[in-house]
């Protein structure tokens, strides 16, 4: 039995004032540049949380958040998020929660930039990342 016969879209953001952006056309518009690994781009930002588009080239370097705890939403691409002592495989659709104080990093196994909605909260004010020592 087909219990839905849609076929899949392209991720929408849907932020305030209330509109929908299609994330392709964020992440199109906001490539990273030449020689760039990570590309952060700002979306959303509330008292308590705030929503940011990052897309990585090939990887992380191994490090912790000392204030955020942070949700992990990969919208395109695929690879493999480091965790803990977890290596945990990625697709697209696939959600992670990193506690704040938890070593991680996320390495891209495709040719193009991996892309993923992060949820941050607190909300963002600035780096705070800290290396993971021997990593």
């Amino acid at each position: 039995m087909t219990l839905c016969a849609c076929a899949p879209r392209e991720p929408v953001f849907i932020g305030t004032p209330p509109g929908t952006t299609a994330l392709g056309a964020v992440l199109a518009a906001n490539p990273p540049a030449p020689g760039e690994n990570i590309h952060v781009t700002p979306l959303q930002r509330g008292e308590h949380v705030s929503l940011q588009l990052v897309q990585v080239r090939d990887r992380e370097k191994p490090h912790v958040h000392t204030r955020y705890d942070l949700v992990v939403l990969l919208i395109r691409g695929h690879g493999v998020l480091r965790l803990g002592d977890a290596a945990l495989a990625m697709r697209p659709g696939d959600v992670a929660f990193v506690p704040r104080g938890t070593p991680h990093f996320f390495v891209n196994d495709g040719q193009d930039p991996a892309a993923a909605l992060v949820i941050f909260a607190p909300a963002f004010d600035g780096p705070d990342q800290v290396p993971v020592p021997g990593a």
